[in-house]
């Protein structure tokens, strides 16, 4: 399906900035004071993590919108409480610096002040700058010659939601495992994982379940959500088998099934015959709550071709760099690879 497309091969091939309006106030009438995080080589939750560690406050005072990946260069938004004294002393126009390594960097800035901490939920999108690497002459030059391009996807959710870059793609076990109120077997895969939070899981002393009362309760979401994600992409799955069953083929990204549209025909087919299916979200207070809601089948979205080339990394193949944004919730990982398939159908 993706023949040789290559992502992520370098973190500044992936970069992704939040798209978040926030209503911005004067120090005098704020609650919060909101920083950019700047990242490479972190999980958001690492981050939040180690940044709280820095201010001297709990996790669950560091606000954030939305996720982004390790495997890239990133930038968002937190929250912190305005009374925190360390956020005061320490968090100047130079912000906070952590670097460890050619691969991994943290800088946090001040942004400005606001009345609400950031939540899970309240991000509107993100915008995407993506160096495609590996490709052929013709799919390079089908990508710039269009230049601009209407793209309709199947809405999956993508590999990383069920794992880190490298490590096995379990997450939904542990939400699994969770729901079930199986305790030790949720700490058993959560060590498993090579996640941040896998060692804590491995060195635990205590009761399996006192374990995720420990862990921050946006952390313990995220597994029950990764959960609720497998169980989705799977009606997704079915869902294109019943309405392209010709122009489509299944296939494993990761370990993980996927059954993608191969043309856009198709992928128009799939959003008239079901434009969103019910999909649980989660928090976690001592225990899940359940939060029903809808989620898209198809996104919509215009691809701007920027710059195309010699892959200088991979001899004789071509690299396109791509720009676009994305509804808060998307992968563009998963946009990307459907982008590739298509852009073989010949223009109309």
């Amino acid at each position: 399906m993706t023949g040789t497309l290559v992502l992520k091969h370098r973190p500044e091939d992936f970069r992704v900035r939040e798209n978040l309006v926030l209503a911005l106030t004067d120090e005098a009438a704020a609650d919060q004071r909101y920083l950019l995080l700047h990242k490479r080589g972190y999980t958001t939750m690492e981050a939040v993590r180690l940044v709280a560690d820095r201010l001297g406050v709990p996790s669950r005072d560091v606000g954030y919108a939305g996720l982004k990946d390790e495997d890239g260069i990133t930038e968002q938004l937190l929250s912190v409480p305005l009374k925190v004294p360390a956020a005061l002393g320490e968090l100047t126009s130079a912000g906070l610096v952590e670097e460890r390594g050619p691969d991994r960097l943290l800088s946090l800035s001040h942004y400005g002040y606001g009345r609400e901490p950031l939540r899970v939920g309240r991000l509107n999108g993100n915008g995407f700058r993506v160096v495609l690497r590996g490709l052929d002459e013709t799919t390079a030059a089908r990508l710039a010659d269009r230049h601009r391009m209407n793209l309709l996807f199947v809405n999956y959710y993508d590999t990383q939601r069920f794992g880190v870059p490298g490590g096995p793609k379990r997450t939904h076990l542990v939400g699994e495992a969770l729901l079930k109120e199986d305790w030790a077997l949720a700490r058993r895969e959560l060590a498993g994982l090579g996640a941040p939070e896998s060692g804590i899981a491995e060195r635990w002393d205590g009761t399996d379940q006192d374990l995720f009362r420990e862990l921050d309760p946006r952390t313990v979401a995220f597994y029950l959500a990764a959960h609720s994600s497998y169980e989705w992409n799977a009606q997704v799955r079915e869902l294109v088998a019943t309405s392209c069953p010709e122009e489509s083929a299944e296939t494993r990204v990761d370990g993980l099934p996927y059954r993608f549209p191969t043309t856009g025909r198709a992928v128009a087919a799939l959003l008239a015959a079901c434009h969103e299916l019910p999909y649980m979200r989660y928090a976690y207070q001592d225990g899940p709550v359940e939060r029903p809601t809808v989620r898209p089948t198809v996104i919509q979205t215009t691809v701007t071709a920027e710059e195309e080339g010699p892959d200088e990394e991979f001899p004789g193949r071509r690299a396109v760099e791509v720009s676009f944004l994305l509804p808060s919730g998307c992968y563009a990982t998963a946009a990307l690879r459907q982008l590739i398939a298509q852009c073989s159908e010949p223009v109309s």
